[in-house]
């Protein structure tokens, strides 16, 4: 394979920035909420002829956009085309450009990461054109937590010997991403006994007392100094001020840097107990995505990255985020996985999402170059 340097790759780019952010601008446009597939697969449907024109074959599946490359690279660079916005964000929070930023809901989650693909391609295309390619998964409903796309993922990921994840970058420096923690769900319900909060107030159980009672004990449990974190996030009750309540119920979640973490926390809440005799605890739910935990492979890949920024002109270091992602998944298989290697930005999820224009060509260079050494 002939050497091709990063630089190289670079002065390709440059000069198709207007066009890179006039195709981001484009897809940002199409509204794609996670709550409306039709949507997501309406941007799905002008993405792919853009890989198709570079030798990809697309595969629809029902939410996802898989393309695939006679020939290619074992890597699978993973992605998705939803975003938290409802339709209609749009007018409000119009994509723009001001200060050296770009603005518009998903420009930095992730939609910026798509068209960071579709270029690091068609640099490798112009100036290597003997690379192998990755194969591509962009799924539709990361951000409702991947549960219909996930068997896909997997399934993809452990035909891989890496993946890499275009997910946005960290912290304003643009922080690869080597370790998130893994995410449990859980609903608790408390069922007591109804009475009349005046007349037979000794004959009720109340289902609240006990479940706040359990509910703060489990909260207790949190130790962010390790990064363990319980999070009682909705609760429910009763049915009017003057009765007992018979029934009520918790959503919690758990977070934590390690699978062993998470195991112990859903050990302890399924030996959780009533401490009233006439009142029943039910725990249901379990680990949702698991923890992103670096490891020898995926370090390895990472300074690979690192290096090649270096050539790029730019120091690329590593971090860990409380966040979850698809790569939490492929990580999992034991897949080396690196994520993080989209856009330079900040405020996903939030009317001031934007990323940063300076580090976009940069930042897809370096795509290109990992993608061409890994191939």
């Amino acid at each position: 394979m002939a050497f091709v340097s990063p630089l190289t790759l670079l002065a390709w780019l440059r000069p198709r920035l207007p066009e890179m952010l006039e195709r981001l601008q484009a897809w940002v446009g199409m509204e794609t909420p996670s709550l409306e597939p039709e949507r997501v697969r309406a941007l799905a449907e002008v993405v792919a002829p853009e890989f198709e024109r570079l030798g990809y074959r697309a595969v629809w599946h029902t939410d996802a956009l898989e393309l695939s490359c006679a020939e290619g690279a074992p890597v699978l660079l993973l992605g998705h085309l939803d975003t938290v916005y409802p339709a209609g964000t749009l007018a409000a929070m119009p994509f723009r450009q001001e200060g050296g930023r770009a603005y518009g809901p998903g420009v930095f989650d992730m939609k910026g990461g798509v068209v960071q693909a579709l270029y690091a391609l068609r640099a490798l295309r112009a100036e290597a054109p003997g690379t192998r390619l990755p194969s591509l998964l962009l799924v539709y409903d990361e951000e409702t937590g991947s549960r219909r796309s996930r068997p896909l993922t997997e399934s993809r990921a452990r035909q891989a010997e890496a993946v890499l994840v275009l997910e946005p970058a960290a912290d304003a420096d643009g922080k690869l991403k080597l370790g998130r923690k893994g995410i449990a769900l859980y609903s608790m319900a408390a069922h007591g006994v109804a009475a009349h909060a005046g007349v037979d107030f000794e004959q009720g159980a109340s289902a609240i007392v006990e479940l706040a009672a359990r509910v703060a004990e489990v909260a207790g449990w949190s130790d962010p100094a390790r990064g363990l974190t319980i999070n009682p996030g909705l609760i429910s009750g009763g049915s009017r001020v003057n009765v007992v309540a018979a029934e009520a119920g918790a959503e919690l979640e758990v977070r934590a840097w390690t699978a062993a973490e998470l195991g112990a926390v859903d050990g302890r809440l399924r030996a959780l107990a009533s401490a009233h005799p006439r009142v029943q605890l039910e725990v249901r739910g379990g680990i949702n995505r698991p923890p992103m935990e670096p490891t020898q492979a995926s370090r390895a890949l990472a300074a690979r990255a690192q290096a090649l920024a270096g050539e790029l002109g730019f120091a690329l270091a590593t971090t860990r985020t409380g966040g979850g992602s698809d790569g939490n998944f492929t990580a999992a298989l034991g897949v080396p996985t690196l994520d993080g290697l989209g856009m330079v930005g900040a405020g996903a999820h939030t009317p001031q999402e934007q990323i940063e224009l300076a580090a976009l060509a940069p930042r897809t260079a370096l795509l290109a170059a990992l993608l061409r050494q890994i191939g």
